[in-house]
């Protein structure tokens, strides 16, 4: 043999000793689980600079701590457009909160608004003069400013088929209608207690049910289940608002809860079990193969809730489905899935410890600039934290990396470390693997701490056996960022 074909032999050979392995970025869990399974449960991915430790890391979605709680819950919506004060529907009562030097006032009860069955959503609308709340079929309105019980609901005027959604623009309260149809309404100028009969009209490029309205970017976005139309307001005498030209997209919403507004974009749930954000007038897909898949065996109808906060740089859109469109909370089966605009990557959340139940964001407002949540479960409100000091910290965290794959021969696993960080508590941290491409999950492992400082930690554990194709999974409970995963994998001879 030449001295030349034996290097190149030698160039060519596998590599002894650890190595860095494939690092999960994302969901995608393909229906044919061998060929992709990769999964991140309440982790996600966040690129780094190019001289970091390493090119992209995954953090921990922050816990949530307490700021309050309000009526006995659940929370249903939050508005909190008006400074300094937050509308918030707690179970069948509608409270006011307001704050000052930065502290959470005791709630005021504002009356009772009642319930609506779960084919509608609870909907707040808040402008200049007053707030109106849409409980399919009722409304009720406020104003900001007084003390007592000066809720009352709309009538008089008021279309007697009532509304399934509202919002406020350019001193509009705009409605869309009960009626099974693309009709929507108007309040008069800054008085949602007057309407006319001029103050109706039909979003009608298509045929269409239209059941939510929403203001974005100076336009109001009639949702349906054909399409969506985009209106102005141009201030026409008779009715003021008219479809924008070219304001027409022709990709329906599965149901109204989906619809969320952040980054600049509307999100929503395709009929055609999609998930799309606005591109100026233009749908654009942002869901991929796996999630899609995991919509399709959900059912894009069974969307609970959906929302869109922004934090620490990242933008979420948030989506919980459930089995079925009428779902009992609080449930196992229910899945909330993230989308993460700052990379346009997928990740899973849980507020289960045992990561089977749905995250417990149902709704958002702000609060001194952040993010704060309504529990879906019960009266209180959150908000995001790092300091590891929320729930208890102990959510389940989750990293299912990709596949390994042995060719033709059998490869052995002698060693596998992973390199971390925590800022607080963290358990045990559990390696599990699959051989047959992540249907089962036969054998597991706690590791052992190979060496522990001020946050950072390496853990680590030894003879894996062999495998020809191989999905190792990793699981950790409390604060966790994920650096990398090095492994000792050597072939085999057959």
């Amino acid at each position: 043999m030449s001295d030349a074909l034996a290097s190149l032999r030698t160039a060519l050979a596998p590599k002894r000793g650890m190595r860095r392995i494939p690092f999960p970025l994302e969901s995608y869990q393909h229906p044919s689980m061998p060929l992709q399974s990769k999964m991140l449960l309440n982790l996600f991915a966040e690129q780094e600079p190019a001289d970091s430790r390493t090119a992209a890391a995954l953090l921990s979605v922050p816990d949530l701590e307490q700021l309050g709680t309000v009526g006995v819950g659940p929370i249903l919506a939050m508005n909190s457009d008006m400074p300094e004060q937050i509308y918030i529907v707690s179970g069948d009562h509608l409270y006011r909160v307001r704050w000052s030097a930065g502290s959470f006032e005791a709630p005021e009860d504002l009356g009772y608004i009642g319930t609506t069955d779960a084919n509608f959503m609870v909907t707040l609308a808040v402008g200049v003069t007053a707030c109106v709340v849409c409980v399919p079929p009722r409304a009720y309105t406020c104003g900001h400013h007084g003390s007592g019980v000066p809720l009352n609901q709309l009538g008089g005027t008021f279309p007697t088929e009532g509304a399934n959604s509202v919002a406020y623009l350019d001193g509009y309260f705009l409605f869309t209608s009960t009626e099974t149809s693309s009709r929507f309404f108007t309040s008069r100028l800054l008085d949602p207690h007057d309407y006319d009969a001029l103050d109706f009209a039909y979003a009608d490029a298509m045929p269409n049910i239209v059941d939510r309205v929403v203001a974005h970017r100076g336009d109001a976005w009639l949702v349906g289940q054909s399409g969506i139309e985009i209106w102005y307001n141009a201030g026409n005498a008779d009715f003021p608002f008219r479809r924008r030209p070219g304001g027409v997209i022709n990709v329906g919403n599965a149901r109204m809860q989906s619809v969320a507004m952040g980054d600049g974009s509307v999100f929503w749930v395709g009929v055609d079990n999609v998930v799309y954000r606005s591109e100026g007038y233009h749908p654009k897909r942002i869901s991929n193969h796996g999630i899609e898949a995991m919509i399709r065996a959900q059912s894009a109808f069974s969307v609970v809730t959906a929302l869109c906060y922004s934090e620490f740089g990242h933008t979420f859109y948030c989506v919980t489905f459930a089995g079925s469109a009428v779902v009992p909370e609080p449930t196992a089966g229910l899945v909330t899935v993230v989308y993460d605009c700052a990379t346009g990557l997928w990740h899973d959340r849980s507020s289960a410890t045992d990561g089977v139940r749905r995250w417990r964001g149902q709704c958002v407002a702000k609060y001194n600039d952040t993010p704060i949540l309504g529990d879906c479960w019960s009266n209180t409100v959150w908000f995001p934290s790092k300091r590891a000091a929320g729930i208890g910290g102990r959510e389940m965290r989750q990293a299912v990396l990709p596949p390994l794959w042995a060719s033709t021969n059998r490869a052995f696993c002698s060693r596998l470390e992973i390199e971390l960080d925590t800022p607080g508590y963290l358990g045990p941290v559990t390696l599990e693997w699959s051989d047959d491409g992540g249907y089962t999950w036969p054998r597991s492992r706690t590791m052992n701490d190979l060496a522990q400082a001020e946050g950072r930690r390496r853990v680590f554990t030894t003879r894996l056996g062999s495998f020809r194709q191989r999905v190792f999974r990793i699981t950790a409970h409390g604060m966790i960022n994920l650096y990398g995963v090095d492994a000792d994998i050597q072939p085999g001879a057959s």
